[in-house]
């Protein structure tokens, strides 16, 4: 049986107004630079990136319930690992549950709807286009003289320096399962979307929406993060967009422990309502979503 003493993770749930006021607090229980500590504070809501023992945890939520600040901590080994999804091009949202399909449209997965513990999606930047202009080799003759004085020959670019074109952002969804937990990654341009039938369009960017519709329609249980509503109102990308897709499985990532915190918290104050003797039972930091 190990003793090595449990690490753990430092969650905390809201934007920080000013990262100042709590910069002495995380830098001394963390180790951190002090402009470190405030260039983190600064992007919160998020994980603070590395673990941490159970005194600077204590100390940290205990400063932090002071400042008024939502946020809990999880161990290591208890911490939801989200990687990787599985990216899957073929699916079906059928009366009973999402069906995942392989390439040749045979069934893989079966998801019962009420198994969907959290739906994330939003618009994630594209790859760049590729570079503009098509190298050439240079003439027999230029090679010759380069090769006089020990030089290789090196093609030229047409057109001068290469450009690149910016594409549009594509769509991508997470669905967390529940129970075992597997996450499933939809992205817009590589799905089949024969499942519509009649309601198929002529573009990805068409299916995508109505695709997204249908899984959260029938995921009834199941907590919708606020880029995937963005999407489902069709808001422009913006706000909503996130760089890269590790960049939304981190956002997964919080999103999902912030619903357990949300249901655990609300449950707690139940209970407060109902018995509010009950010494067992204490108020919670009231947060807006991350």
């Amino acid at each position: 049986m190990s003793s090595t003493p449990p690490r753990y993770r430092l969650v905390i749930f809201d934007a920080i107004d000013d990262p100042k006021e709590l910069r002495d607090l995380i830098s001394n229980a963390t180790g951190a630079h002090p402009t470190d500590a405030v260039q983190w504070l600064a992007k919160a809501p998020g994980v603070w990136p590395k673990e941490l023992d159970e005194a600077a945890i204590r100390t940290l939520l205990d400063g932090l319930y002071e400042f008024g600040v939502a946020a809990e901590a999880w161990r290591i080994d208890q911490f939801p690992d989200l990687s990787p999804p599985r990216t899957i091009h073929r699916a079906a949202c059928l009366d009973d549950g999402l069906r995942i399909e392989g390439l040749r449209g045979e069934p893989t997965h079966w998801v019962p709807w009420d198994r969907v513990e959290m739906i994330c999606a939003g618009c994630v930047a594209a790859d760049a286009g590729r570079a503009r202009g098509t190298p050439f080799w240079p003439s027999t003759v230029v090679s010759g003289l380069r090769a006089i004085a020990l030089r290789k020959p090196r093609p030229f670019a047409v057109g001068g320096r290469s450009q690149r074109t910016p594409r549009d952002p594509v769509g991508e969804v997470l669905v967390v399962r529940r129970d075992p937990r597997i996450v499933f990654r939809f992205v817009e341009n590589q799905m089949n979307y024969a499942y519509l039938g009649d309601r198929l369009k002529e573009s990805a960017a068409d299916n995508f929406p109505i695709f997204l519709a249908d899984l959260c329609a029938r995921s009834a249980q199941a907590f919708l993060t606020d880029s995937t509503r963005a999407l489902l109102e069709r808001r422009e990308c913006g706000e909503n967009d996130f760089p890269s897709s590790q960049a939304i499985l981190e956002h997964a990532t919080l999103q999902l422990l912030w619903s357990w915190y949300r249901r655990d918290r609300d449950s707690r104050n139940r209970s407060l309502l109902e018995d509010p003797t009950d010494p067992d039972v204490a108020t919670d930091v009231d947060a807006e979503s991350p």
